[in-house]
């Protein structure tokens, strides 16, 4: 019994010298101001890509309510910047009075010639709203 006693309160030792505060995080994760809906993620090798968004704001002030509930407000004069590999800029758009805003490039702009099937990219959608940058990962593929 003796034996079970030391392994308890060593383990209880090894417990509560574990423990100790959370660290804060080095970048804050901050919820996305923006909803982005994007469309568009599979073309041919000859066709342009035709990646169209939809970047809304959520208003969740009537959450509470059944009868309004969460409000999608179009984005208008939104400006999004594109880019490739996270670094290489493609793109810069902004969105029209419903909030859509769409990308139209050929493989070799995004970096891909010849466009091989099964070649994919990786885009990156990024803005900023309020005050708070977002960003939205899309991938496309040859088909």
């Amino acid at each position: 019994m003796r034996k079970y006693k030391n392994i308890f309160f060593g383990l209880m030792l090894v417990m509560v010298a574990g423990c100790e505060d959370a660290v804060e995080l080095a970048t804050p994760n901050v919820a996305s101001p923006v909803l982005v809906l994007l469309e568009g993620s599979s073309f041919s090798s000859g066709a342009r890509v035709e990646v169209v968004g939809t970047f809304l704001e959520l208003d969740k002030s009537g959450i509470l309510d059944k009868n309004i509930g969460i409000d999608s407000i179009p984005l208008s004069n939104l400006e999004i910047i594109v880019f490739v590999d996270h670094v290489q800029e493609v793109s810069s758009l902004v969105t029209d009075p419903t909030g859509k805003a769409a990308l139209s490039l050929t493989w070799a702009d995004l970096g891909i010639s010849p466009a091989i099937s099964g070649n994919q990219v990786k885009l990156e959608f990024a803005g900023m709203h309020k005050g708070i940058p977002f960003r939205k990962y899309h991938t496309i593929r040859v088909q």
